[in-house]
């Protein structure tokens, strides 16, 4: 269940927002969801991020990569902390790993929070595996803010006591620039216009961060050839006290007052292939044909639903298989009613988004189908 609420504030998006990503990174999980339910079994994982931050204008202007995030330092943060997933398991496989204080603090929207995730085994979890990969970037974004907030500190003091000095150094003029894009504004930008936010030039800072994180596990089910894919969108927040008005550009924030929301999450189970009689022509009613169904569940993130799909995606997947293949049906629309009925009436399951695909229908079409959503709602009417 979730823990009481806390009211979270979340900094609106700044006029000027850019993104480093990295794509369909290859992480080897130490310890991953197993087809075959078995604790502590390494998977393939493909992982893609988006980190989002109020801007690259500075290193653009100064065309300098201290003012940048380095996605390097982001990749080489990640691997090693996938490695570290799983090291504890590995010693006791009996024990589950101690979360770490960052996944204590990802809440909801509304400030809630899923305890039973907290308490998962390593890697069985992809919401952990997929906050692992934001936590990386957005202490990258934290960090490197910081980086050139002490670069303009530091320039300032040297400034102060050597203004007579000549700086003629590749490291100094960075810091010259550094402290001239935070406290005097950007100018001659394309088409000779500035870019300014609130006053400040629009120079690296960590109080908006948004990251964006897709990870696919191709082998966690047994009955999805294209198996289980995840995508979570988390942003700084900060609680109750300290609002927008608080909170400047390029102003440093404390640790305590600020914590990671999951706005969003979506799971989608791909290519559940199943034999079954279906169509209203005649030779389609003596044969059964391959179908290939996918679901898709997406909400708010850090709610109740995201765990009821993480308890039950695998034993769900299975029973839409089975029970597909034991269905004649003479409409594409009927089985995927019929699919979704399953999904949210006997799996708990507040939504769906069913999509079924016959590939042998149509001999110049590589498939036809339909997409219908449904809600347990729409079925207890």
């Amino acid at each position: 269940m979730a823990e009481q609420r806390v009211n979270v504030h979340i900094p609106s998006r700044p006029v000027v927002l850019d993104s480093v990503r990295l794509q369909n990174i290859q992480l080897p999980l130490p310890a991953a969801p197993d087809p075959w339910h078995r604790p502590g079994k390494s998977q393939p994982c493909t992982a893609s991020l988006k980190l989002s931050y109020s801007s690259a204008v500075a290193s653009a202007n100064a065309d300098d990569v201290s003012l940048s995030l380095d996605y390097g330092k982001l990749y080489r943060r990640l691997d090693e902390d996938i490695k570290h997933m799983g090291r504890d398991s590995k010693q006791q496989p009996q024990q589950p790993e101690p979360v770490s204080p960052w996944y204590h603090r990802m809440i909801s929207v509304e400030g809630g929070r899923r305890e039973e995730m907290l308490g998962a085994e390593v890697g069985q979890d992809v919401r952990l595996t997929a906050g692992i990969v934001a936590n990386c970037g957005l202490g990258l974004l934290e960090e490197t803010a910081a980086g050139v907030r002490r670069m303009a500190h530091l320039q300032q003091q040297h400034h102060h006591h050597h203004h007579d000095r000549r700086r003629s150094s590749a490291g100094e003029a960075a810091v010259q620039q550094a402290t001239a894009l935070l406290n005097a504004g950007v100018s001659g930008g394309a088409g000779g216009s500035g870019v300014i936010v609130g006053g400040v030039a629009a120079a690296i800072d960590d109080v908006f961060g948004q990251c964006e994180v897709w990870l696919h596990l191709p082998k966690a089910c047994l009955r999805a050839e294209n198996g289980l894919h995840y995508r979570s969108v988390t942003v700084w927040g900060y609680r109750s006290g300290n609002t927008s008005t608080s909170v400047a550009v390029g102003e440093a924030v404390g640790e305590s007052e600020r914590c990671p929301v999951v706005l969003e999450e979506e799971f989608r189970i791909e290519g559940i292939r199943c034999y079954c009689i279906l169509g209203v022509n005649s030779h389609e009613r003596v044969e059964k044909q391959a179908v290939i169904i996918s679901l898709e569940f997406k909400g708010p993130g850090q709610l109740a639903w995201g765990s009821t799909v993480v308890d039950t995606y695998q034993a769900m997947t299975r029973a839409v298989a089975e029970r597909v293949e034991e269905t004649s049906f003479q409409t594409v629309e009927a089985l995927a009613t019929f699919v979704a009925r399953l999904v949210t009436v006997d799996f708990a399951n507040e939504r769906v988004t069913v999509k079924v695909e016959k590939p042998s229908a149509m001999p110049f079409v590589e498939r036809s189908g339909v997409e219908v959503t449904r809600s347990q709602a729409f079925f207890e009417r």
